[in-house]
């Protein structure tokens, strides 16, 4: 594909905000990279935490904030950031010339994209979640595709361009997805909650192990992602259960101990749902009450309507409910077998490189036009 397409002129990936976007984007950029096109990555301060091990050739970063959120003030405040952001943009592309763009939502997508079709650059969007984000939302009407992760999407405007791809996933996940053999025969339970409404994850799933049966809590061994706040009082409580416990703010190896977990406890957000049905691991899966549009639950219902899951709201998110869960499925190691075999599968693999054809077919598009 793209065989007269310039490919010493980058292709511009956008996104920001949090790891939700720009992992699905780093993984883009690793099979882009693989067939020869130079990134330029585009991202804000904090979408910039995430970029570390970003396989970009350049990048830049710029303003951007969420407009709907807030009173007239803060809305106004955002419009300027937002303004500010596409002038970046224009000006950065013009002498970087890119030869095509894509956003993965994220509010410092939503400039980068404007910026790109003011310049006539091609570009795309890919939506990670079941719900279409509002930054997509105003993307997709000039977009030569709408790529979404899960079967459905919800919220999209009528005569999108839409193509179903599967959430990218990096290849430390897919190496990992590759060889989880995972023949352990004790009891391993991953708990993480993700940044915003942590403080259940750290009360809940410690009070639902400390009444779990003793054979159970014996063979039973936990590792807790909490808020650095948390961390002490979380130990302390699995050592009163007499549960041996790795307790941390943060793991960086977490899709290495997702495939070597029994069971998962989590969010639902895109990048989680995706690696649990990449690496094939049942889990119990807690939706974000206030994420936008009610997103997490839609992403939620891809795993438990395929039966490779659990779906515990937050309003229900209690220790009753969890240590019910938990002693129903550490009894029967048949069910969290055949979760797993259920999570496996229930997203498209090969995302990467579905999103990375679509890209060069939309330059070869533009080249024939």
């Amino acid at each position: 594909m793209s065989a007269g397409a310039d490919k010493s002129r980058p292709v511009v990936l956008a996104a920001g905000g949090t790891g939700g976007h720009m992992f699905p984007a780093e993984a883009l950029a690793q099979e882009l990279k693989r067939r020869g096109w130079p990134i330029l990555l585009v991202t804000d301060s904090r979408g910039a935490r995430f970029a570390k091990d970003f396989p970009a050739d350049d990048r830049f970063e710029i303003s951007a904030a969420t407009p709907s959120i807030g009173g007239p003030v803060a809305k106004a405040a955002a419009a300027v950031s937002i303004a500010r952001g596409l002038f970046t943009a224009r000006r950065e592309f013009k002498s970087r010339k890119p030869v095509a763009a894509v956003g993965f939502g994220g509010y410092p997508s939503l400039p980068a994209m404007k910026a790109a079709a003011m310049a006539k650059i091609p570009y795309g969007v890919h939506e990670q979640n079941a719900v279409l984000g509002r930054a997509n939302r105003m993307l997709v009407k000039g977009a030569a595709f709408t790529a979404h992760g899960f079967p459905a999407l919800e919220k999209c405007p009528a005569g999108a361009r839409t193509v179903e791809v599967g959430n990218p996933v990096r290849d430390a996940v897919a190496a990992i997805a590759s060889d989880n053999t995972n023949t352990d025969d004790g009891l391993r339970l991953l708990v993480f909650g993700g940044s915003q409404g942590a403080s259940i994850f750290s009360k809940a799933p410690v009070e639902a192990v400390a009444r779990l049966p003793e054979d159970i809590r014996a063979n039973l061994t936990v590792t807790h992602q909490a808020r650095e706040a948390d961390v002490e009082k979380v130990q302390m409580g699995y050592a009163r259960a007499g549960v041996a416990a790795e307790v941390a703010p943060f793991f960086t190896d977490l899709p290495k101990r997702m495939a070597a977990a029994s069971l998962v406890i989590a969010r639902s957000g895109a990048s989680t749902v995706t690696e649990l049905a990449t690496i094939g691991r049942p889990s119990i899966l807690a939706p974000l009450a206030i994420a936008m549009d009610d997103h997490q639950s839609a992403n939620a219902r891809v795993l438990s309507e395929a039966g490779g899951a659990l779906l515990l709201p937050e309003s229900r998110f209690n220790a009753d409910a969890l240590e019910t869960a938990l002693a129903t499925l550490f009894a029967n190691r048949e069910r969290l077998a055949a979760m797993a075999d259920n999570a496996r599968g229930a997203v498209k693999t090969n995302a990467a490189s579905a999103l990375a054809d679509l890209v060069e077919e939309m330059l070869d598009a533009r080249m024939a036009a």
